[in-house]
């Protein structure tokens, strides 16, 4: 295959909007071959057989393919044979239509992570059953800059789906990193993680695969913190869109800076949604005594992720 459909394919597998796909990269008219390998490339992709992205999704794809086809006559059989394809669990544990369908993240050859996600925003009474924006920033941030995480235990607050904590530990990225421990509050939540966690490391030993822990901000005195290394670095990626959230959660960063001194780092990422929400949370850093330096966000032309550049995500390290 000539890989002349690599965005497209990288774009499709994570579920990137349609309508800012790499459409440009589709050089019309396509004769019979480029509609099979275009196909080939997205739908019929051996992830996408085995764990397919939700059904939605992949009828706005094709229906957009469609109408760039849309002045030929010959449109290829697979196209219309895709709509007939596989769905992500038919059937949710209630019985009801599919809530959970999978992204697939191709990061670089060798390296990518799927992961099962909600198909809605929130679900079972929370927001961490899918992946956020910020996350994606965030994650890119630390394949910039592996020096950060390399030899450090790192533990990540609202952890949601666990794509971060997977993409540290991923063997194909030798990050090279310590212990990695992912915590939510929400017990849907981990769940999902360990999910994830068992679908992206089949082939690897336990004792290097991240673990998966629910934690309460508010009862972080009471988590087993004996029974995991000593943090060098705390994560946590869109967990501060909520104000009445803001006490626990710093309460939480406060019990951990105090077993740590000021061997501790946080990197945080946010999706900068409400300006004032975030002013907010900033000001209560200092006054909790922190110092907060901003981060560069990594270029669009650098990103190892499919994601919205347009969407202002911005990223803080935390120091005491």
């Amino acid at each position: 295959m000539s890989g002349k459909y690599d965005k497209l394919q990288q774009q499709f597998l994570c579920c990137y909007p349609v309508n800012k796909m790499a459409w440009s990269s589709v050089k019309l008219p396509l004769n019979w071959e480029d509609q099979q390998e275009l196909i080939a490339a997205t739908c019929g992709h051996p992830m996408n057989r085995r764990y397919p992205v939700r059904r939605s999704y992949l009828e706005a794809f094709l229906k957009q393919l469609m109408h760039l086809l849309r002045d030929q006559e010959d449109v290829h059989d697979d196209i219309y044979s895709s709509l007939c394809g596989p769905v992500a669990d038919n059937k949710a544990s209630t019985g009801s239509t599919s809530t959970y369908a999978y992204k697939h993240y191709l990061l670089e050859p060798g390296a990518h992570i799927t992961l099962r996600e909600s198909t809605s925003f929130v679900a079972e009474g929370t927001t961490g059953l899918c992946t956020w924006e910020a996350a994606l920033a965030l994650g890119d941030y630390l394949l910039q800059h592996r020096d950060l995480v390399r030899g450090k235990n790192i533990v990540e607050l609202g952890a949601g789906a666990g794509l971060l904590g997977i993409l540290l530990k991923l063997p194909a990225l030798q990050l090279q990193v310590g212990q990695v421990l992912l915590t939510d509050g929400s017990e849907p939540c981990v769940q999902l993680m360990r999910e994830n966690i068992s679908l992206n490391f089949q082939d690897t030993p336990k004792e290097q695969m991240p673990k998966a822990e629910q934690l309460n901000w508010d009862a972080v005195g009471t988590f087993p913190w004996e029974s995991h290394a000593e943090t060098d670095l705390l994560m946590a990626a869109d967990v501060i869109y909520d104000d009445s959230q803001f006490d626990a959660l710093l309460g939480a960063m406060d019990y951990l800076y105090a077993r740590r001194g000021c061997g501790l780092e946080t990197l945080l990422a946010s999706t900068v949604r409400n300006v004032d929400t975030l002013h907010k949370f900033m000001t209560q850093l200092g006054d909790y005594g922190y110092k907060v330096t901003p981060c560069a966000n990594v270029s669009a032309c650098a990103s190892h992720f499919c994601r919205d550049h347009t969407a202002a995500v911005q990223i803080i390290s935390i120091r005491r």
